[in-house]
């Protein structure tokens, strides 16, 4: 058996180009084609069970749109030390290419999604055994509705950013072949993320239990009961959570009670079930479910066939003068005869880094199971996945030459479809979930109609790949509306909204827009109905009050625009718009000083956020300071010289002008009789 080489995205260096690419791709190849004659690698090691294990790995530390003070500090070192257990002989030596790590960045939604929907259904066959091992956030909606929250999930709107229990469940219960399935979820460190001034307990854990509950073989380890928070803090193992640090000392060995060698399911469920109370004060006690054999074999603890205390070399062939580093440490450059011999290497898996000559890069893994490893990179017989993922990361996914080109046209190996199939749906969710994810996070007036259509087709190439997915209707039709919206069509506009809200009737996006679009129809009461469904199945979200305050303002009535927009800022309060809207309905008011510390507030967040000046002229001049007001009209026409209104307010400032006292010119005194 060849030694395993795996590329991750997480460690591609930022300067690796497509010629990298092409070639890591084919060195992936080379090791898994050639002989073991050229290898000379022991057969792979097992758990005793024999089956072949696959696993989803997530753990997300920082958040892209969560609070400085739920952001967690050890999430990812769990899933990262979970992953490498798992590639080590104890943990089976699962092949890193039957493991999909993704954690910070890298754990968005598409991507969770492409390795979850995609990945995992199309490789696992029914008698192998999945993993699924996820640290992070897990909350629980006001419909109690459970979500897993991705990197760039935004929390006040979940239903359109996160990751749903029910989703995941659908997936691991309906369509993944496995006979049986393993999830490990340390998913409760806070409840409402980004919505209340301190952390609360979460109650996802309630949801959490009904994944799985239909009839298949099923494990569940999870965190903690309902309502208990999860800790993780350096006491345990440096930094990790307590839950994932008492797993992998269960699994390395601290479980065993038979001493057979073995660590067993049942062994390592009474470990965790009694070590995480002991060192948390029984403040956090992780929970088990599920149906499941308790001599299911988790971890092996026999030795291995070369002991850990004798050292192994590894041989790498290529280009001579390329530079060779193992866990981050240079090793030297590989000799003009074409290879380098380095020794004292400890077995298990290496990371290995390579500078070829014109500074292409890269970083994998190498198992070293045997007393000599050869890695041949020299070899490269095939780079079309490495050329999808190129394209995929370089955003090149629609049009021609484009990702999606390339997947239709490309005859990928049956043993490279899934992974095909992976990336090409990741990066189409990606392009996708935009139109989605800018909405959410958006009160722009700015409506960028190139990634709209962009996004439209993404979503139907999408639909074709997960036909199953009833959600990809549903924001696919409301990217559609948002679209009408920007080019004015707004009876269609209502049109396409309500086949989204056909397609998921609990979809606040589209109710929102939807009551933009009877706003521009002069609908007035149908936008209230509509915003008021917004604002019920997401009251943490503030676009819908903006909009219910945008309402009120257009029909003059700024006494009750006040409280919507009120609240928009309060649950956005970094949205330079909402607090401009805010000013406005202050300003009419005559309310000064809430006024004053709105200006104040925007011109912290932005100095040179132009429309805030017309309303510092318009407070001015209503005022009496027309002075003020034709300098506070001067800098918005120096920052906004071209907007639509521009010349509007240049005409009024000028007229202004034209009003104020001429100041008095002192006579110059004559010069004469002053010469020297």
């Amino acid at each position: 058996m060849p030694a395993f080489l795996h590329l991750n995205r997480c460690v591609m260096r930022a300067l690796a180009l497509l010629s990298f690419l092409l070639w890591s791709a084919g060195l992936m190849q080379t090791l898994y084609a050639q002989s073991a004659r050229d290898l000379k690698v022991s057969e792979r090691v097992q758990l005793p069970d024999r089956k072949t294990r696959w696993a989803l790995v997530v753990g997300i530390s920082q958040y892209k749109h969560v609070p400085p003070r739920f952001q967690l500090r050890f999430a990812h070192r769990d899933a990262e030390d979970f992953a490498r257990f798992l590639r080590s002989a104890e943990g089976g030596a699962i092949p890193p290419d039957h493991i999909k790590l993704l954690t910070e960045s890298d754990a968005t939604i598409s991507n969770i999604r492409a390795a979850l929907h995609t990945w995992l259904p199309k490789s696992a066959a029914a008698d192998d055994i999945v993993y699924i091992f996820f640290a992070g956030h897990g909350v629980v909606d006001d419909d109690n509705e459970g979500y897993f929250v991705a990197h760039d999930s935004n929390p006040q709107n979940l239903h359109a950013t996160g990751m749903k229990f029910a989703e995941v469940d659908d997936t691991l219960s309906r369509r993944l072949k496995a006979g049986l399935v393993v999830l490990l979820a340390d998913a409760c460190h806070a409840g409402t993320i980004g919505w209340t001034s301190t952390p609360m307990p979460s109650n996802a854990q309630t949801a959490l239990e009904q994944i799985g509950a239909r009839d298949r073989s099923f494990l569940k380890l999870l965190g903690s009961r309902p309502s208990e928070s999860s800790f993780e803090d350096v006491r345990w193992g440096g930094g990790h959570g307590v839950f994932t640090y008492s797993i992998l000392s269960a699994l390395q060995g601290a479980a065993e009670r038979d001493k057979d060698g073995v660590v067993r399911a049942s062994e390592l469920i009474d470990y965790v079930g009694r070590v995480v109370p002991e060192e948390t004060g029984s403040r956090q006690n992780p929970r088990v479910a599920g149906t499941f054999e308790g001599s299911l074999p988790m971890a092996l603890l026999a030795r291995p066939r070369v002991p850990a205390s004798t050292p192994v070399s590894m041989i790498v062939r290529g280009p001579a003068g390329t530079p060779i580093y193992v866990d981050d440490v240079f090793r030297g450059v590989i000799r003009p005869a074409g290879d380098l011999r380095i020794e004292q290497l400890e077995v298990g898996a290496r990371r290995v880094a390579v500078d070829l000559p014109g500074g292409e890069s890269f970083e994998g893994i190498v198992s070293l199971v045997h007393r000599e490893t050869t890695v041949n990179l020299l070899n490269s017989p095939d780079h079309m996945l490495a050329r999808l993922r190129e394209l995929v990361r370089t955003e090149k996914v629609l049009g021609p030459g484009g990702a999606w080109e390339m997947y239709r046209t490309a005859k990928f190996p049956a043993e490279q479809q899934a992974a095909a199939e992976e990336i090409i749906s990741a990066g189409l969710e990606r392009q996708a979930q935009e139109c989605v994810s800018d909405y959410v996070q958006s009160t722009s007036r700015t409506l960028k109609g190139g990634m709209l259509l962009a996004a439209i087709d993404a979503f139907r190439l999408l639909k074709t790949l997960r036909p199953f997915d009833k959600s990809l209707e549903a924001k696919e039709k409301f990217c559609r509306g948002r679209v009408e919206i920007a080019t004015g069509d707004y009876a269609e506009a209502v049109e396409s909204l309500h086949a989204s809200l056909t397609a998921d009737p609990n979809f606040a996006c589209a109710y929102s827009a939807l009551g933009v679009a009877y706003l521009r129809l002069n609908r007035k009461n149908d936008a209230r109905i509509a915003l008021e469904r917004a604002t019920k199945l997401t009251p943490k979200w503030a676009i819908p009050f903006f909009h219910f305050g945008e309402i009120f303002l257009s029909a003059g009535d700024a006494a009750n625009a006040v409280p919507y927009l009120e609240k928009a800022v309060q649950l956005s309060p970094m949205s330079l718009n909402n607090r401009w809207h805010l000013s406005r309905a202050y300003r009419l008011l005559n309310r000064h000083a809430e006024f004053t510390v709105q200006v104040l507030q925007i011109q912290a967040l932005d100095p040179s956020y132009a429309p805030v000046y017309i309303e510092i002229g318009l407070h001015a001049q209503k005022r009496g300071d027309r002075a003020a007001a034709v300098d506070a009209f001067d800098k918005y026409l120096l920052l906004a010289p071209n907007y639509a209104d521009s010349a509007q307010v240049k005409a009024h400032a000028e007229t202004l002008r034209r009003s104020l006292p001429r100041k008095k010119v002192k006579p110059i005194k004559s010069l004469e009789g002053n010469s020297r």
